[in-house]
C-alpha cells in the first residue's frame, strides 16, 4: 500500500472519527513521497493492487525513548571511519543512508515521526568506536545501527550487541563472528562469498583454475587475514596455487617491500592473479606500487573496498585496466528501480554524484531496509529493539539495488556479489556479468581456520 493511499484513507477515517466527536491522530503527514519511497514490501505492486478496505491499519505506537522512539523521531546510528585511513570507502556508505533519511523525512518520516540520523566517526580507531558506541547506545539510545565498519571494531563489540539486542542492518563487512548473533542482518556479501565469487573469476580469465597462480595483498586487520584465508581455501580446492599473502598496514603510503615480494612470486613462482583487501585508499596505493614496479600485466580483483570509482578515475590506467572489485549492489547508471531516487535524494542531502558509488548505493539500501522494518514492526502495537530485530527476520524489497533479501533463517546475510569496474560513459559502476553469472561459486562454507 502506497503512503499516498495510506494518507487518503487516514483522511477520510480521521473524517469519520470527527464526526462522532472523538479524538483524533495525525497521519504521516508532508507531501506524498515517489512511488519507490513507500516503505512497503513490495513498492510497484500498489499501483495496481485491488481497492483498499475502508479503514487503515492503525499504525501509531508509543513513545519509547529508552529504544530511540521519541513523540517526534526515531533515532538510528552509524558507526564507521568517516575522516580516517578507510574514509575513502566508509563515508559513502554513510552518505547513502543519510541521503536516503532526507527523502523519506521530506516525504513525512514514519509513524508521525521524523528519522533522526546520528552518524559518528571512529576514524578505524577501536578505542573511539567503543566511545562511539556508548554513546548512541546509552546517551542518544538509537533503535539501531545502518552500519558498523571496521572487522576488529564489530569482533570487539559484538558481545555488547547481543547483550542489548541492538539490531545492526548492512555492515560494510561480513566476517564469521557476525553469523554467530542474532543482531547482524547483512545484505553485502560473506568475506567467504566474496573470495569464492573471485575463484570463479580469476578461473574464467586464466582459463581454469588449474592455470592460476595466485598472491594475495591484505590490509593488517582481522578482516584482511579472514579474506586472505578465503581465498586460499576457494583457489586450492578449485585445483589452483595460492603462493603467499602480503600484508599492508592501515594508513601505508608505500609498499616497496611488498613490491619486492610480489615481483619474486611472478619471476620465481608464476603468479598470475593478485587479490586484494582494503580500503580504495590502499587499493590506490599497492596499485601506484605495481605500476612503479613495472607490474602491468597481472590482473587483480579486490573485496568490495577495491569495488570505488577512484581506483579507475584516479589509479594508474595501466594498472586498473585490468582490475575488478567485488561487490553486491548496483549503483543508479544500471536502469534500475531505485536510479532516479538515488540521484534525487544525494543531490537533497548534499552528495551530488555520488549515487554513482557501490558503497553510497549500499548505505542507501540499508535506510530503505530499516525504514521498511520500522513500520513492519510497528504492527505489532510497539517499536522496540527486540520488535524491529524480529520484523527484520523476513523478506524485502530492494527497489532492484541488490538481489532479493531473505533474512528468515538464520544466519542472516545474503549471497549476491558480482565483479565489478567502471564505466567511463556514465561514470558509474559495472558489473563484468550479472549477479546470476557468480551465484554457484557461492558454496555456503564459513568458519576458516586461520593459522
Amino acid at each position: 500500500m502506497t503512503r499516498r493511499w495510506l494518507k487518503l484513507v487516514a483522511a477520510l477515517f480521521a473524517f469519520a472519527l470527527i464526526a462522532a466527536a472523538c479524538g483524533n491522530d495525525d497521519d504521516d503527514g508532508g507531501a506524498a513521497p515517489v512511488a519507490t519511497m513507500a516503505p512497503s514490501v513490495t513498492p510497484t505492486a500498489a499501483a495496481t493492487a485491488a481497492p483498499a478496505p475502508t479503514e487503515a491499519p492503525d499504525m501509531g505506537v508509543p513513545d519509547n525513548p529508552d529504544d530511540g522512539v521519541t513523540s517526534s523521531s526515531i533515532k538510528v546510528g552509524w558507526m564507521g571511519d568517516l575522516t580516517g585511513p578507510t574514509a575513502s570507502s566508509q563515508q559513502f556508505n554513510s552518505h547513502g543512508s543519510e541521503a536516503y533519511f532526507e527523502c523519506a523525512n521530506r516525504d513525512g518520516g514514519a509513524l508521525d515521526r521524523m528519522f533522526e540520523y546520528l552518524p559518528e566517526d571512529d576514524q578505524f580507531n577501536a578505542g573511539n568506536a567503543a566511545i562511539n558506541f556508548t554513546k548512541l547506545t546509552e546517551d542518544d539510545k538509537v533503535l539501531a545501527l545502518v552500519g558498523l565498519g571496521g572487522s576488529h571494531i564489530s569482533t570487539q563489540l559484538q558481545p555488547d550487541i547481543e547483550t542489548l539486542n541492538l539490531p545492526v542492518i548492512g555492515p560494510p563487512q561480513t566476517i564469521d563472528i557476525q553469523l554467530e548473533g542474532d543482531q547482524y542482518f547483512n545484505n553485502l556479501a560473506h568475506y567467504g562469498d566474496q573470495a569464492d565469487l573471485a575463484a570463479g573469476q580469476i578461473a574464467a580469465d586464466v582459463g581454469g583454475m588449474e592455470n592460476a597462480v595466485v598472491m594475495g595483498i591484505s590490509l593488517e586487520v582481522p578482516s584482511g587475514t579472514e579474506f586472505a584465508a578465503y581465498v586460499e581455501q576457494s583457489v586450492e580446492r578449485q585445483g589452483g596455487t595460492y603462493v603467499n599473502t602480503l600484508y599492508v598496514a592501515p594508513g601505508a603510503t608505500e609498499v616497496t617491500a611488498q613490491m619486492v615480494e610480489l615481483q619474486s612470486g611472478i619471476e620465481d613462482q608464476g603468479v598470475n592473479y593478485v587479490t586484494l583487501h582494503g580500503s580504495p585508499g590502499a587499493g590506490l596505493v599497492v596499485m601506484q606500487g605495481m605500476a612503479d614496479v613495472g607490474i602491468t600485466d597481472v590482473p587483480i580483483i579486490g573485496i568490495h573496498g577495491i569495488a570505488a570509482n577512484s581506483i579507475w578515475t584516479e589509479g594508474p590506467a595501466e594498472v586498473s585496466d585490468q582490475t575488478f572489485g567485488m561487490h553486491s549492489f548496483l549503483t543508479a547508471n544500471n536502469n534500475i528501480e531505485a536510479s532516479a531516487m538515488m540521484e534525487e535524494c544525494a543531490s537533497l542531502a548534499g552528495y551530488d554524484g555520488e549515487h554513482l558509488n557501490l558503497n553510497f548505493a549500499h548505505g542507501f539500501l540499508n535506510g530503505y531496509v530499516f525504514h521498511q522494518a520500522v513500520e513492519r514492526a510497528a504492527e505489532t502495537g510497539e517499536l522496540s529493539r527486540e520488535s524491529l530485530t524480529e520484523a527484520l527476520k523476513g523478506s524485502f524489497d530492494t527497489m532492484g539495488i541488490t538481489c532479493p533479501i531473505d533474512w528468515t533463517s538464520h544466519p542472516h546475510h545474503s549471497q549476491c556479489g558480482a565483479a565489478f569496474s567502471l564505466d567511463p560513459a556514465s561514470g558509474g559502476m559495472v558489473p563484468a556479468n550479472p549477479f546470476s553469472f557468480y551465484a554457484d561459486n557461492f558454496d555456503g562454507e564459513y568458519g576458516i581456520e586461520i593459522g
